[in-house]
């Protein structure tokens, strides 16, 4: 009993000594981050890293990169995401409100369905694929130009150089 008490002692003292000098401890939690890519001239997709002060939750994390992405003006400012599901195949089921049919142009279409599916694949690792949902449906496109009814990729071409 007095060995485990000395050992619980010794391991204890251990533990809030500081660090050496020119050692720097880890934080016991470290940040996470995540990546956002907003449109630019020519309808080219730039990359932005934010950085996150600690490790959110998959939700609080898709809420910021949506807020980003509303900051970026990327995507409506009513546009919501109501939630999300990732399936056992990498596919990410995103379910957004009905503001996110009829956009007015095809680069506008393109832009804002992209930022959304690239920047979700990057910041979540499990994540290949985006399925975009509206009202809990699958639609087939947002405004004519993108077939929304499969899971899209990420998509490199648009990619600034």
């Amino acid at each position: 009993m007095v060995i485990l008490a000395a050992a619980g002692l010794a391991f204890h003292l251990y533990q809030d000594r500081p660090a050496p000098r020119g050692v720097e401890r880890k934080p016991q939690i470290e940040g996470d981050a995540i990546t956002v890519f907003v449109p630019r001239e020519g309808g080219k997709l730039q990359r932005k890293l934010v950085e996150l002060h600690r490790q959110p939750s998959d939700q609080a994390k898709a809420g910021v990169l949506f807020r980003e992405l509303k900051e970026a003006g990327c995507i409506p400012d009513r546009l919501k995401m109501y939630d999300m599901a990732l399936g056992s195949d990498g596919v990410l089921y995103l379910n957004v409100s009905e503001e996110f049919i009829g956009l007015s142009s095809p680069e506008r279409e393109i832009s804002m369905t992209y930022s959304i599916v690239d920047s979700f694949i990057e910041s979540f690792h499990n994540v290949k694929k985006v399925q975009i949902l509206v009202e809990g449906q699958p639609v087939y496109t947002g405004s004519g130009v993108l077939y929304l009814f499969s899971p899209l990729e990420f998509n490199r071409e648009l990619l600034e150089d």
